[in-house]
């Protein structure tokens, strides 16, 4: 009886001791799964945004056909914008990126000149706006990008004579359109906002104006009017953007083993 108790416990001291073995056996031979890579940042998407900034214009008058007035005048005009930007944006299998972007902005930007006879010239930009294309070179989260395209701009000028005649004012009040272009630097800063920092020139063309006159009482006397003038309207702008970009798929790091 002795023996048959000695066998029975040697039979289960060598259980236990294969049971453990297994178990350490796998602790050790099971490494844990490699944690997904993360996702490559894109800039391809929609993206919706608003900008503030000022802008520096110039206003070039010339008038024709009458000996007493200057050839020409020039000034410049000062003041603040903003608005808002939509647009959308595709990354190549590549730095490169291009896009599309229409904006608008409200702006108050004025300015006046005195050149007599002409003793009083004045010009407000009061909203502009455009429709670019966009291309750059991204590097992960900043991008440098060119912009450029369709200019469109709010123009209101005003010209008052009293060197001749007290109290002669026209208006001209027009929708102008040209081309813009520029640069900027955006960045992705957290999430999918970015941040922007741009430059852009806008140059709305000359414009020709004709008016029979400036209906005053001293115009039945002698007929005098400017027939003929010409205006030309350029703008320089620096501006900062807020824009959240939605999302769209990331590419995938592919993990090789």
């Amino acid at each position: 009886m002795k023996r048959d108790f000695l066998r029975c416990l040697a039979g289960a001291a060598a259980g236990v001791l294969l049971t453990g073995t297994s178990t350490f056996a796998a602790d050790l031979g099971v490494a844990p799964p490699p944690l997904p890579p993360p996702p490559v940042f894109t800039w391809t998407g929609f993206e919706l945004g608003a900008q503030v900034g000022g802008g520096a214009g110039q206003t070039g008058v010339r008038v024709n056909g009458i000996p007493l007035f200057p050839p020409s005048d020039r000034y410049g005009s000062s003041g603040v914008f903003g608005g808002i930007h939509v647009g959308f944006n595709y990354q190549f299998a590549s730095p490169i990126v291009a896009g599309v972007q229409l904006e608008y902005n409200f702006a108050g930007i004025t300015g006046t000149a005195s050149a007599p006879p002409l003793n009083y010239l004045e010009t407000s930009i009061r909203q502009f706006g455009s429709a670019d294309g966009r291309i750059g070179v991204a590097f992960d989260r900043l991008l440098i990008y060119a912009i450029g395209g369709f200019a469109y701009g709010d123009i209101r000028s005003q010209i008052q004579l009293t060197g001749l005649a007290p109290g002669i004012i026209d208006f001209f009040s027009v929708n102008r359109y040209g081309f813009d272009v520029g640069g900027g630097l955006e960045y992705n800063f957290y999430g999918n906002w970015t941040a922007r920092a741009e430059y852009r020139y806008y140059d709305w063309g000359t414009r020709g104006f004709n008016t029979a006159g400036f209906g005053s009482f001293f115009n039945g006397l002698i007929p005098f009017a400017i027939p003929n003038h010409r205006s030309r309207e350029t703008l320089q702008t620096g501006r900062v953007g807020l824009t959240y970009k939605f999302a769209w798929p990331s590419t995938p790091v592919v993990a090789k083993y």
